[in-house]
């Protein structure tokens, strides 16, 4: 939630909000929960492996909240258009970017480093200190707060609020949860079943009854987000399992987290005072994370088919 929705200026204060206890919290825990169990079952925990499980993730915005078909709730106007029933202003942003890192990876690498858990061997990559990698995240911090006070509508007390809670309720439950690894918190045979089936159930109500009227007329439309489940789904399929073998602790410290985080306070206290310089510094970060995201999934699916290709005619 706190990565995902927080930041993101979507769910505030999502841990007053009943609706934000009960239904979204819900969703992102059984999203992340499912997949975690594909990866560990799969024997793929690599970062590329779960880039591609976010993917997965990603687009319940179509099916459930209709957001890659009809563009986010709040939005005006026709964004970039439409390109095969899928709105071009959402899809590169949700699918290549925020959820697959902010709703997925940053969770999962971020529950393993403040639990004190050895880390999957490729997570280790993540949290690698780097002077950098670590002025790329201050920078990221800083900007990416605009997001929070945008979707906050500007307001110090609804987004201070909104911080201070999620992040204090994350720290609370990484002190119990001290010591837990990854793979403890899978399912066995009879929960993943009941898992699954809760989630199909979710998928079947939202589709049919939580804004019906957003769901598109052309079949390409759904056409579209069916070839992206089988991409997605592919692209896992072609990494080369890795085991899970786990190693050293995290190089990033606390302290490190901690700068990055007074860092977001204050910019995100900053944009508060500054709505027009947010707002620019919003649509530009928008755009940069647009970009990047949509070429590093095509370097992806290049490498991967390539890999593929080599493969075939080797053997």
């Amino acid at each position: 939630m706190l990565f995902g929705e927080v930041l993101a200026g979507s769910s505030r204060a999502w841990f007053a909000d009943p609706w934000g206890l009960l239904v979204t919290f819900p969703l992102y825990l059984g999203h992340v929960l499912l997949l975690l169990m594909v990866a560990f079952r799969a024997n793929r925990l690599s970062l590329v492996s779960l880039y591609c499980l976010g993917m997965v993730f990603a687009l319940y915005e179509a099916a459930l909240t209709k957001v890659l078909w009809a563009g986010y709730w709040d939005a005006t106007g026709e964004g970039f258009g439409h390109f095969a029933g899928i709105s071009l202003a959402e899809f590169p942003m949700l699918v290549f970017f925020w959820h697959p890192v902010m709703s997925f990876i940053l969770p999962v690498v971020t529950f393993q480093w403040l639990t004190g858990a050895q880390l999957i061997a490729d997570h280790h990559r993540f949290l690698h200190f780097s002077s950098s990698k670590f002025l790329l995240l201050v920078v990221l911090a800083a900007t990416i707060s605009s997001f929070l006070a945008s979707g906050s509508g500007f307001d110090a007390l609804s987004a201070n609020a909104a911080l201070i809670g999620s992040v204090g309720l994350a720290l609370m439950f990484a002190r119990f949860a001290r010591g837990v690894e990854l793979s403890d918190l899978l399912f066995g045979r009879r929960g993943s079943i009941a898992l699954m089936a809760l989630m199909a159930l979710t998928y079947v109500i939202w589709f049919f009854f939580v804004l019906p009227e957003r769901l598109p007329s052309e079949p390409i439309a759904y056409l579209s987000i069916g070839i992206s489940y089988l991409i997605a789904i592919y692209l896992f399929l072609r990494i080369k399992p890795k085991g899970n073998k786990e190693t050293d602790h995290a190089q990033m410290r606390i302290g490190h987290g901690a700068t990055l985080l007074g860092v977001y306070f204050v910019s995100l206290n900053i944009w508060l005072v500054n709505p027009d310089v947010a707002s620019n510094v919003l649509a530009v970060l928008y755009l940069v994370l647009y970009g990047a995201g949509s070429l590093f999934f095509s370097w992806l699916a290049f490498r991967l088919l390539k890999n593929s290709l080599v493969a075939k005619r080797s053997s």
